[in-house]
């Protein structure tokens, strides 16, 4: 039995509620249609042509993905243009696209438990409120105290990346650890009132560098990409609960590597 787009995305919602998400996010179904049935599903960070062509090579009907394909209005559809060309691609083949973002971040088991698991943080709370006992981002105490040069490396290795961007002294001691995958500029006050010795993130620019150093704060910026690690984690939670159900659809994480920079 091949479960339908619709009974996917409920699945999904209940994981990860549309509640949860920031204001004027943009998530839910955003190309295609969802009554229909789907023999497989593809867990992707970003929607680039790269991905759409691993979609059509699996001949997946579903896309469910991190990143949205439309952040604001569209003004025309021409099909000359790298967008355009991608809706071209996802219609003519059927792909549906279902995008969700802030409310897998803030979902219990989501994106920043996700990390925050990968790096074995203990006691971990969360770092902003959103709602009632659900927020954004995660804080939490490493097992043991290690210098920030340290926390460097177990960092690479854990999320899998070549380098990062640090912000504050290599030889400071860190125990406590703020954590945000995506852009972590406006969480920097409140990883400093949790009393974070370090927040890790995604995405610093040079004056919110200046403001941390001055309040005190480490920063390991990681890069965006370390979003990637919640492919086969959501994949695997679809995959068990559609299996649970009856259906036989096949859930994949994306293989496509969209980390738009290199490190030289």
């Amino acid at each position: 039995m091949i479960a339908k787009g619709q009974t996917i995305i409920q699945i999904m919602d209940k994981f990860a509620p549309k509640q949860l998400a920031l204001a004027d996010d943009s998530i839910g179904l955003q190309l295609g249609t969802l009554n229909k049935p789907v023999s497989q599903v593809l867990i992707a960070l970003d929607v680039t042509p790269e991905v759409v062509a691993e979609a059509i090579q699996m001949k997946a009907e579903l896309i469910i993905a991190h990143h949205a394909i439309m952040y604001r209005p569209i003004k025309h559809l021409r099909l000359d243009f790298p967008a355009g060309k991608l809706y071209e691609a996802l219609i003519k083949n059927d792909i549906a696209v279902y995008i969700a973002h802030t409310n897998l971040d803030v979902a219990e088991g989501g994106v920043n438990d996700i990390l925050a698991a990968l790096l074995e943080l203990e006691h971990v709370g969360i770092l902003q409120e959103v709602l009632p006992d659900q927020g954004i981002g995660r804080v939490g105490r490493l097992p043991e105290q290690q210098l920030l040069s340290e926390l460097v490396n177990t960092v690479k290795i854990a999320f899998e990346i070549p380098a990062i961007r640090l912000v504050g002294n290599p030889n400071h001691m860190i125990r406590k650890v703020a954590i945000l995958g995506g852009s972590g500029r406006d969480y920097v006050k409140a990883a400093i009132f949790a009393g974070a010795d370090v927040l890790i993130t995604g995405d610093i620019d040079y004056h919110t560098a200046h403001d941390a150093i001055a309040a005190g704060l480490n920063i390991i910026d990681a890069g965006h990409n370390i979003e990637k690690l919640l492919k086969p984690v959501i994949a695997r939670m679809l995959q068990e609960k559609l299996l649970k159900m009856g259906y036989e659809t096949k859930v994949n994480p994306s293989e496509v590597n969209t980390e738009p920079f290199q490190f030289m």
